[in-house]
């Protein structure tokens, strides 16, 4: 480690305990004495190529943290110094949780959410859902969508959302862009260019959110896997959709079986979104539409109108484990 003392915008100095987590541009430290904070320290080489960018954009987020963004969001608090007062970072509330990458998982969900149903798994989707609706509101794009941004905690409907300085936002007329992605969870609209090109709208985070459904509700498994031999981003570019009306390429089994559980009204939003809207982004569902979808199912898996067990059916299981 680079160094176990910090300190504050008041020259405070503040001890670093463990590291957390490596990233692209920076480590995830704890902080002694405070459990429910941590500090991202960029790495030198991000802070001589971008530090001034980084700062910027940074201090642009602070401005709006008395903005109605809730907790949920691990968003930059309090400026970070090393020992010769010069900007390295930031400090945050810690995320609680699981990276909800595992709940979308055919073989690790069980491990990581033990007894875990369908009306949790809604539950955490309707919260997800919530929050993005909320950073939208404040002008706010998520941008880069990554289950393993997500952290879900067990037991709970709660969820938190890191990474959070990556996000696209727009303050005293200074557009700052959110520089990353990845290609199979961006929209056709936005693929072949620079992620710091991008202008993300709530239509194009519709597109890339609805994936993130899709993914926790079918086990980790893409929405536009398996058509045709092609990779996920070909077929999502030719709109491609294998579980669309007619379903002639929904993979049999398992898959078949998630697919057809889901409620009507969902399996409807999912096939608009990923066959018209995926040229036209004025056909995509909502986010408020999404979110009565999933409260609609919610209510029906509380009254035993749905089946609440993960996999349905009695077909092979995944990973050759039986479904139950």
């Amino acid at each position: 480690m680079r160094g176990k003392v910090v300190t504050d915008s008041l020259g405070k100095p503040r001890q670093l305990g463990k590291r957390l987590a490596r990233g692209g541009e920076g480590e995830i430290f704890a902080l002694q004495g405070r459990a429910d904070v941590i500090v991202k320290w960029y790495y030198p080489e991000v802070l001589a190529k971008r530090g001034e960018t980084l700062h910027r954009k940074v201090e642009a987020m602070r401005a709006l943290r008395d903005t109605p963004i809730t907790r949920d969001v691990c968003w930059p608090l309090i400026r970070v110094f090393d020992h010769e007062r010069r900007w390295i970072g930031f400090a945050m509330y810690r995320a609680r949780g699981v990276k909800m990458g595992f709940l979308a998982h055919a073989l690790l969900y069980e491990r990581h959410f033990p007894g875990l149903d369908r009306r949790q798994v809604v539950g955490y989707l309707l919260r997800f859902v919530e929050i993005v609706q909320q950073l939208h509101q404040a002008g706010i794009c998520i941008g880069d969508y990554n289950l393993n941004n997500v952290f879900c905690v067990p037991g709970s409907d709660q969820v938190s959302l890191i990474d959070c300085d990556s996000y696209q936002l727009r303050v005293d007329g200074t557009f700052y862009p959110c520089p990353v992605g990845s290609p199979d969870m961006t929209p056709k609209e936005h693929q072949g260019k620079a992620f710091r090109d991008i202008v993300r709208t709530p239509r194009s985070e519709a597109f890339s959110l609805a994936i993130v459904l899709f993914k926790c509700l079918m086990l980790g498994r893409h929405p536009y896997d398996i058509v045709g031999g092609d990779d996920p981003v070909r077929n999502l570019r030719r709109g491609n959709f294998a579980y669309g009306r007619g379903q002639r390429s929904v993979p049999q089994g398992d898959w078949y079986a998630l697919w057809q559980a889901l409620p009507e009204a969902l399996r409807e939003h999912f096939a608009v979104t990923f066959t018209g809207g995926a040229d036209d982004p004025g056909r995509r569902t909502t986010l408020a539409q999404w979110h009565e979808a999933l409260s609609t199912y919610r209510e029906a898996l509380d009254r035993g109108e749905s089946p609440r067990d993960i996999t349905p059916g009695r077909a092979a299981g995944f990973g050759g484990r039986r479904v139950r």
